[in-house]
């Protein structure tokens, strides 16, 4: 089975023209993209906006057809399907929401065949088809959610979302699992770039997720359990913030941040302190990382450090190329000065020469 899809270098070359545009006319001169045909941002999501609404008319027409979903669902995977081998469209967008409908209508078709009552099987197939979408275009986003969903999943075993008791620590506990390994297959160098955006999608998102289930946990030992979504929260917070320094990423860098904002919810829970002091401490954690962080990016001589940069100490580029063209060329002979013509005899003009 022959998957249409950029090769490594095709992927390659294409994520090199999105970050530097200028280089957008030579790679596609030089045929290095493959012929594929990229869009931005603002784009993308347009295309994903006319794939939905697309969708949306498909369902309309089909409303009245035997298993609507199962062939609306199969319709949709095979234009995306042609679009993405013919046309050679990748991260259009609306490929992306058409395949994306159509693997989830087909699934809940089957669903609706089954007539079954088990949740977490539902939600656990429709994020496989959720990423069996990401995987086939690629999309780090739709594996994101996939692994949401499955931690979802995990919750509704046993239970349901409007009644029942959920497996919030046991979701938490995949999620935390999904982070660590997705912290440490980042220091691999991966040949897509998209497995590495795959990676940092979960290393942003799951510990924010787990934090969301600890906090979201009710029983005999809420407290306990606040406890340890404050102590996780702390932990991920360190460990992010030295995996994004030591490896100058962006992504355990951003999740820092979400991370910080766990600390302070879960500080909120389990103290609850009047609202100025909860602001004095705040500032006081908040300052005494920051001055931290400073003192030990202070002498990094590469990659992210907080070293000003050093002015020069030689005249400016600018004054240096006036002050070359002002001045004369060497060699040059002087200007020719001014010549009198007085007379001879004692210069009183006798001699008529003046």
């Amino acid at each position: 089975m022959i998957i249409v899809r950029p090769t490594v270098s095709e992927e390659r070359w294409l994520v090199l023209a999105d970050r530097y545009p200028a280089l957008q006319a030579s790679v596609e001169q030089l045929g290095k993209g493959g012929g594929w045909t990229t869009s931005t941002w603002l784009g993308r999501c347009l295309g994903f906006v006319l794939g939905l609404a697309g969708t949306g008319m498909l369902a309309g027409v089909l409303s009245y057809a035997p298993a609507p979903w199962l062939v609306g669902g199969l319709t949709l995977v095979v234009v995306a399907e042609w679009m993405v081998a013919q046309r050679r469209v990748f991260r259009s967008g609306v490929e992306e929401a058409l395949y994306l409908c159509g693997t989830v209508a087909i699934v809940v078709e089957l669903l609706v065949w089954s007539s079954g009552n088990n949740n977490a099987l539902d939600v656990a197939l429709i994020a496989t088809a959720v990423l069996l979408a990401g995987w086939r275009l690629l999309n780090p986003l739709f594996t994101t959610l996939a692994a949401a969903g499955y931690s979802l999943a995990i919750a509704f075993i046993d239970g349901s979302l409007f009644g029942g008791s959920m497996y919030t620590r046991e979701a938490a506990a995949a999620c935390v699992l999904l982070a660590v390994g997705a912290l440490v297959a980042g220091g691999r160098k991966w040949r897509r770039p998209s497995h590495d955006r795959m990676f940092d999608g979960l290393v942003i998102a799951m510990p924010w997720l787990a934090h969301g289930w600890l906090v979201q946990y009710k029983g005999s030992s809420t407290v306990a359990t606040h406890g340890v979504a404050l102590a996780m929260a702390l932990a991920f917070l360190v460990v992010n913030l030295f995996v994004g320094v030591k490896r100058r990423q962006h992504a355990p860098l951003i999740g820092t941040l979400g991370n910080l904002a766990c600390v302070a919810y879960s500080t909120y829970r389990l103290m609850p302190w009047p609202m100025h002091w909860q602001l004095i401490a705040a500032g006081a954690v908040l300052l005494a990382v920051v001055v931290l962080l400073e003192r030990l990016l202070r002498h990094r001589s590469k990659g992210i450090t907080s070293r000003a940069i050093e002015e020069s100490s030689s005249v400016d580029f600018v004054q240096v190329v006036g002050a070359v063209h002002l001045s004369p060329a060497p060699g040059s002979p002087a200007p020719a000065g001014v010549q009198g013509q007085g007379g001879e005899f004692g210069g009183g003009g006798a001699s008529g020469r003046f």
